[in-house]
């Protein structure tokens, strides 16, 4: 019988191909793309921000504007209109907006197989952690998620605490006034954070953000907390609110207060508390 031996240069490069076998097969493997993301709405850019992840972001909406070196991204419109044209052309992998963004554009980034998360969280303040997880679980950033909301909740529930054995004082929170009137209804996470702060909401028999100057007027609130529009300082919306009919025949206290911060619903939501609290705890 004729017997075959192995050589020693055959066996030296048997040795090597063995070795680089796993190396050419994990080469030909799906290297992870790396993440590239489009903020089409303020709170969640200040989500991402506040986990960590402001190196993932490559574009904005014009309301985007905290913290400030959020500015310094590519914007691609405005919160309720934003370009598609110019979100394709940042070539994101992930676009996230919460509510307001329109569903058809939503769709639209979809078909050009670009990932989309659309988040509305806006009926409750436990929304406000559902939103900041949402973000998290995209960017990969749910330790850090987890972590902001178990400071967040400790903040809120000093807070809490602290307005529990006070008199309550009723609220308004108006948001826009004059042809149309919207303000905090009961549906809404700005609700229960008036009720939180230590305030009772006299619009929490309202839905849908709308409210009427009728049921306004009779509910005669002791404090009206209002949003300065936008474009204009907060002494002119309200110089203009007291100013006009039927606010103007109203006995409440009118104050204004940062939007920016209070509407959001994000990562500055116990700060925002805060401030409801004083503004409150003022009228006493």
């Amino acid at each position: 019988m004729k017997r075959h031996f192995l050589t020693p240069l055959f066996i030296v490069i048997s040795m090597i191909v063995l070795m680089l076998a796993p190396l050419s097969a994990q080469g030909m493997m799906e290297q992870p793309v790396e993440q590239r993301v489009v903020s089409l709405s303020p709170n969640v850019t200040e989500t991402i921000y506040a986990l960590g992840g402001e190196n993932l972001l490559v574009g904005r909406s014009d309301y985007c504007n905290y913290p400030a070196e959020a500015e310094a991204l590519p914007s691609v419109g405005t919160l309720y209109n934003p370009s598609l044209e110019m979100i394709l052309a940042l070539e994101p992998t992930h676009v996230i907006s919460s509510a307001f963004v329109p569903d058809e554009l939503l769709f639209s980034i979809e078909q050009a197989n670009i990932n989309v998360l659309s988040i509305s969280a806006q009926e409750t303040f436990e929304g406000t952690y559902d939103l900041i997880r949402a973000v998290g679980d995209v960017i990969h950033r749910q330790s850090q998620a987890e972590q902001l909301i178990g400071e967040m909740k400790a903040q809120v529930k000093a807070i809490e605490e602290k307005a529990a054995p006070l008199s309550k004082v009723t609220v308004y929170m108006a948001l826009d006034f004059g042809s149309f009137d919207s303000a905090a209804t009961g549906d809404t996470f700005l609700h229960e954070m008036i009720e939180k702060a230590g305030g009772t909401n006299v619009a929490a028999d309202g839905r849908y953000w709308t409210y009427s100057k009728e049921l306004l007027v009779e509910k005669e609130p002791q404090l009206i907390l209002l949003s300065p529009r936008w474009g204009e300082s907060e002494d002119a919306t309200i110089r203009e609110f007291k100013t006009t009919k039927p606010y103007s025949d109203l006995k409440a206290t009118v104050k204004g207060f940062d939007a920016d911060v209070v509407l959001r619903q994000g990562p500055r939501s116990a700060q925002a508390l805060q401030i409801l609290f004083d503004l409150i705890d003022g009228e006493r």
